[in-house]
């Protein structure tokens, strides 16, 4: 048996707690290993300067947290990595329908990395919340420490950012609301993509916004277009999204972005910039449109596409000159900033867990991407970047609502274009399906195999039908 032993000589506070993480942590990195006997209470207590109970109490703490565990006659021994449960997936089952309509993570089932994700880091959240009064509202903006360790992530996406100009909301939606309230009056046109994303397009309507749409290409919106209408109308505000843009998966290229910033300032024009896929994109990151616009762009990084819909936590980036009246307007909405789930992204930002998270919905996408490419072939552009949803423009003859309900005829979910489309534009016979939604791999492929059914099925329009 080999003699693990912590150093907890510059260790402060409770000593039990301090040999508890210590154990965790020893676990966590691997020096640790499944199935190794940990010193009894008496020898660990010698080495380490505890009483017996103290280590008593810090095993069983450990215990807690499913890191060890403790049986007569052999001893306090670290549990085996394996972990045999399934997912917890919060969703509906709509009549057995499989879910390529919704645009939601991919669920973790990955057993490693969803222990360490919840299981330990919510045990480690508890024990702080017990110890800690929450007899108060949290500040606005966000704690200090949470918005620290956001700015570090932003900056790692390739983003500079400070802390003081970092608030933390309940997710993107929390944001537009706030950010709407801040910036127009209900009933203010706003300019936004011709194809844009639904949430957002719900909350305009409940506000009775105008929405000012602006025809897009292969790469988003088009500048020309984005100056005539900006220059003749009062709007104050744009919106667009132009990475993996939801619904059509658009993406700018540098020159369309420097663009889109030029005719934004030119017109005195203020930009959301919505960014929800920032950290599943593979290689270097698009430059974003807060870097080259900086006075002007509010830019969100929301985590919801990354680990679960309801880990409701955005960061929402706010030029300098906004930043006070944004802290304003965010109390009178809401009365403070979330603690809870900004709390577990924190602990999971100190811990490195929040990469892992995004590089494992990244493998997700990419290889959920390549069975649609197979699956549905030419009908997904050769130069499309992997994301997890893909916008299928249907052959001929099928129209977009007679696809979706023959789907759901057939038990498959999804959506077509004109939902996305703004007022009266010309909605393209076109289908968004969310690759990463489907809770199995094998949802994920039997939902495949009956979408590329009826796309190889002999169809005749209903128009065609003789009465």
């Amino acid at each position: 048996m080999r003699n693990w032993v912590p150093d907890l000589s510059k260790v402060s506070g409770y000593r039990y707690r301090a040999l508890a993480e210590a154990i965790r942590a020893a676990v966590q990195t691997g020096e640790l290993t499944p199935g190794e006997r940990l010193l009894s209470h008496r020898d660990m207590a010698w080495r380490v300067g505890l009483t017996i109970a103290t280590v008593a109490r810090a095993y069983q703490i450990a215990g807690e947290w499913g890191v060890v565990y403790s049986k007569v006659g052999h001893g306090t021994r670290v549990r085996e990595a394996t972990d045999g449960r399934q997912p917890l997936v919060l969703r509906e089952d709509f009549n057995h329908m499989l879910n390529f309509g919704l645009l939601l993570a991919t669920p973790l089932v990955e057993p490693a990395l969803r222990k360490q994700a919840f299981s330990s880091v919510f045990s480690h959240i508890g024990t702080k919340i017990v110890e800690r009064s929450l007899s108060g509202y949290a500040p606005d903006l966000g704690y200090r420490s949470h918005r620290d360790l956001g700015s570090g992530w932003i900056e790692s996406l390739g983003d500079a950012c400070e802390p003081e100009n970092l608030t933390i909301t309940r997710g993107a939606q929390e944001a537009f609301l706030i950010l709407l309230s801040m910036l127009t009056q209900p009933g203010d046109p706003v300019l936004v993509e011709e194809i844009t994303y639904l949430g957002l397009a719900h909350m305009l309507r409940l506000r009775n916004h105008q929405m000012l749409a602006i025809p897009m290409d292969a790469e988003g919106i088009t500048p020309n277009e984005f100056h005539e209408r900006a220059r003749g109308s009062k709007a104050r505000l744009l919106f667009v999204s132009p990475t993996l843009q939801n619904p059509t998966g658009a993406t700018m290229s540098l020159e369309r972005r420097q663009a889109i910033a030029d005719v934004a300032r030119s017109n005195d024009l203020l930009v959301i910039e919505n960014d929800p896929f920032a950290a599943l994109l593979s290689g270097q990151r698009p430059v974003s449109i807060s870097s080259l616009a900086p006075e002007r762009t509010f830019h969100l990084y929301s985590l919801s596409k990354y680990v679960a819909p309801a880990m409701r936590v955005c960061f929402l980036q706010c030029p300098n000159a906004h930043i006070q009246m944004l802290e304003g307007v965010k109390h009178g909405l809401t009365l403070g900033g979330p603690f809870l789930q900004a709390e577990i992204a924190a602990e999971w930002l100190r811990r490195g867990i929040l990469k892992k998270l995004c590089d494992w919905q990244a493998e997700q996408t990419r290889h959920r991407w390549t069975l649609a490419r197979g699956a549905f072939g030419h009908l997904i552009p050769v130069d499309a970047s992997p994301c997890p949803f893909v916008f299928l423009h249907l052959p001929e003859p099928w129209r977009a609502s007679e696809f979706v309900s023959a789907a759901r005829a057939a038990s498959v979910s999804c959506i077509e274009a004109d939902r996305f489309t703004v007022g009266r534009a010309s909605a393209p016979q076109a289908v968004r399906l969310s690759l990463s939604s489907p809770a199995t791999d094998e949802e994920y492929r039997l939902g495949l195999a009956r979408l590329s059914d009826l796309l190889a099925s002999s169809y005749v329009p209903s128009g065609a039908i003789r009465y």
